[in-house]
This record gives structure tokens, C-alpha cells and sequence, in this order.
């Protein structure tokens, strides 16, 4: 029966509703318990692997339920059920999840700090508990972390333990010595060599590589084939995360790479240790912010990552310390070198002087040019007394004559 064959069938007690991804060993569906109506992820194994007759390619997809039994951890996926059907399918039905994974989140660029270290934090979590009860998982990759929302927060679900090292196996190992499994840009370099020795500390430098590819947006190493790759893991160093990721304090820096080191001796010597680390780096990070003034937003709590801001202008959430006041404006200040290039020489109060009397002869200078001069009243002279008017004749009375009768 092939993969579309089995929508809107019934596989044992579970109903086919739709295809959610194939791999190269399964393909999962969502389907749904014919009795109590629960939604499941039903994973399917391939039937073409089942055709082979090698019981160790079944034996290897049904460890996922012991290992999710074993471990029993919120972050692992619950696997609720498990067989083999009637048909010769195999299958597990896993705990039904909406969310997405995190190369999905990846592909969208480099993620901020807070996040992507609370998510590495919870994958960490995950492991330390994987790795208390003798589970490597030997391929722990963005594809099998899966992102859920929980309380409007993301919450972590690791997924398939198929090749998942066992410490307590039988005799008869499903693991060959010097066979390399995982997925190559994740792997440890030891990994490459033999997977059966591998120890948890090959599962913390693929939590590394998945930590430096959230934050700087590419991969530590980048190799175009499965040779290049095993050469890069080998041999070739990764840049320090904080050159190519400035936003990434050296402290948070240095615990990625830490776990990137080519010997495992070098590495975290376990989950808790790594994921302690990382915290205390986190911390330092955000005490360092805190201290320095930030720009206040809406609810006047300080931003972490804001641009600085002048002091006057910012309020701290640690200590609630009223801000300085704010300084005057248009304060005239000299430059620290002009200052102690002219204080030797000339004395300030002689400055001051020198200042106020160029200013006086400005002021007296504008002051002479803004106001006009007084026209002076012209006296009369003696040419203009020559032209002056005649004074009016004065007539004098005339004393009459009697006249004589003839």
C-alpha cells in the first residue's frame, strides 16, 4: 500500500486524514482514534523497508516508543501507541502537535538573542533528561525539534530517537562500529568516524551548530558535500560567533563555541553543565544592559537591545532611581583638546575679559552704524541777507492846504 493509498483508509483503530510529511524512512499522517476521536501523528514506516526482510530496520523505527516511554519528559514527544498492522504496516502514534519546526523558524533569518537562547535551553532540557536515562539521540538537527505554543510561549518538543543510541541495547547492537549516522552539518567530528562510540557530548555540538545558526543566520561550517563535511568538522575551525553575529555578547559567544570544539574533551561534559553556562552568560548580558540607561517605551520599562538614550531621558526597572535632570540647552562647551591646549598659556579670567571687550566694541560698532547722524540747522549767512524782501514802505500822513477861492 503506498503512502496516498492510506488517505481516508483505516490503519488499525486510527483513520487516515491527511499526509503532514515524508522522510526517508517514514511518512506521518494525521489521523484520528476511531473510538475516542483523539487526534494522533501516525508514523508509517515505509513498506519498501519492510519489504527487505531486515528486522533491524524495524527494530530501529520502533525504538522511538521505548525511548519516549523511557525518558519521560515534557519536552520529549509522547508516543501513545505503537504495532504492526494486519497488513505488515508498522506504525506509531504519536501525541498530535500544532506548531512548527525549527528550521522553519530558521529559514526566516537569524532569530533574537532572548529567544533562540530560550530555545536552546529547552532543548538542552530535553537532553539532560534523555541522557539520565542512557539515550544519545545521535541526531538531533532543527528538524526534530519541534516549536509549540504553550501559555504564549514556545515550548519544545524533541522528535524521533529512530537512530538513538541505547546504552542498555542487547548484545546483538543495532549500531555497526565504524558506521557514521546523523545528518552531516550536525554532526560531531567523531561522529564521522564511528556512532556507535559516541557520548552525549556529540548531542551538545549539535545543540551548538543549531545555537550559532539561530543567532548568526548561517551554519558555523558550510560544506557542499558529505566529504567536504567531514573534512570542515575535522579540521576546519568555525569563526567565533560573535564576529559574524555582532548583536552576541563574547561571554554567550564563548559557550557556543565551546560546545563546537573538535574534541569532545573540550566540550561541556554534560546538559545541565552546558545549559548552566549559557544562563549565567544570559544574565551577565542582561545585569551589563541594565546598567546602562535605555530608551523607556510605552509602560516606562526599560528595552533590552533599545539604542542608548541620553541620561535625562531614561528610567531603569532594577532600582527606580529618578533620573538626572536634564542639562541646560545651548551650553556652549570647548573641546577637551582646545582646553588643555589654551589653559597653560592664558589664563581664563583674561579670556573672559578679552571676550566681554569684543563684544563691548561690537555692540558700540552696530550700535554707531544703526543710528543717524543729526542734521545740523544751516544759520543764515550774508549772501542770504542781501536776497532778503524789502521792508514794506511805511506811508506817512500828508498835511492838507486850504484852497484859495478865486
Amino acid at each position: 500500500m503506498t503512502a496516498p493509498g492510506l488517505l481516508a483508509h483505516q490503519l488499525d483503530r486510527y483513520r487516515v486524514q491527511a499526509l503532514l510529511g515524508t522522510g526517508s524512512f517514514s511518512a506521518v499522517y494525521r489521523a484520528q482514534h476511531v473510538h475516542t476521536g483523539a487526534l494522533v501523528a501516525l508514523k508509517v514506516l515505509k513498506r519498501k523497508l519492510e519489504s527487505t526482510g531486515d528486522d533491524t530496520v524495524v527494530e530501529r523505527f520502533l525504538r522511538e516508543a521505548r525511548s519516549a516511554a523511557t525518558v519521560g519528559s515534557e519536552h520529549i514527544v509522547h508516543v501513545v501507541d505503537a504495532g504492526r498492522t494486519n497488513e505488515g504496516l508498522t506504525f506509531l502514534a504519536l501525541e498530535y502537535l500544532e506548531g512548527e519546526g525549527l528550521d522553519a523558524i530558521q529559514e526566516r533569518g537569524p532569530v533574537p538573542l532572548p529567544r533562540a537562547v530560550d530555545l536552546g535551553l529547552q532543548v538542552l532540557e530535553g537532553l539532560a533528561a534523555t541522557h539520565r536515562a542512557g539515550i544519545i539521540h545521535r541526531d538531533m538537527k532543527p528538524a526534530n525539534v519541534f516549536v509549540v505554543q504553550r501559555s504564549g510561549r514556545d515550548f519544545v518538543k524533541l522528535l524521533d530517537f529512530g537512530i538513538s543510541k541505547i546504552h542498555a541495547e542487547d548484545v546483538r547492537a543495532l549500531t555497526m562500529t565504524g558506521v557514521a549516522m546523523g545528518t552531516p552539518s550536525f554532526m560531531a567530528p567523531e561522529q564521522f568516524v564511528d556512532a556507535k562510540s559516541v557520548d552525549e557530548r556529540a548531542d551538545l555540538y549539535s545543540v551548538a551548530v543549531m545555537l550559532f545558526e539561530l543567532l548568526a543566520g548561517r551554519k558555523p561550517l558550510v560544506s557542499k558535500s558529505y566529504a567536504e563535511a567531514v573534512m570542515n568538522a575535522r579540521f576546519e575551525e568555525p569563526p567565533a560567533l560573535w564576529t559574524v553575529a555582532p548583536a552576541v555578547s563574547k561571554a554567550i559567544s564563548d559557550c557556543v563555541m565551546k560546545g563546537l570544539a573538535k574534541k569532545k574533551e573540550q566540550r561541556w561534559a554534560s546538559a545541565t553543565e552546558f545549559a548552566t553556562a549559557l544562563t549565567s552568560a544570559l544574565n551577565e548580558r542582561t545585569r551589563q544592559a541594565a546598567q546602562r540607561p535605555l530608551a523607556p517605551n510605552a509602560e516606562q520599562r526599560t528595552v533590552l537591545d533599545a539604542p542608548p538614550a541620553p541620561a535625562w531621558q531614561a528610567k531603569t526597572v532594577l532600582d527606580g532611581a529618578p533620573a538626572p535632570a536634564r542639562p541646560p540647552l545651548n551650553e556652549p562647551t570647548i573641546p577637551p583638546e582646545a582646553a588643555a591646549f589654551l589653559r597653560p598659556i592664558v589664563p581664563r579670567w583674561l579670556l573672559v575679559a578679552i571676550a566681554l571687550a569684543v563684544i563691548g566694541g561690537l555692540v558700540a560698532a552696530f550700535s554707531q552704524r544703526s543710528t543717524p547722524a543729526p542734521v545740523p540747522t544751516p544759520s543764515p549767512s550774508k549772501l542770504e541777507e542781501d536776497h532778503a524782501p524789502p521792508p514794506e514802505p511805511v506811508l506817512k500822513p500828508v498835511p492838507l492846504k486850504p484852497l484859495k477861492r478865486r
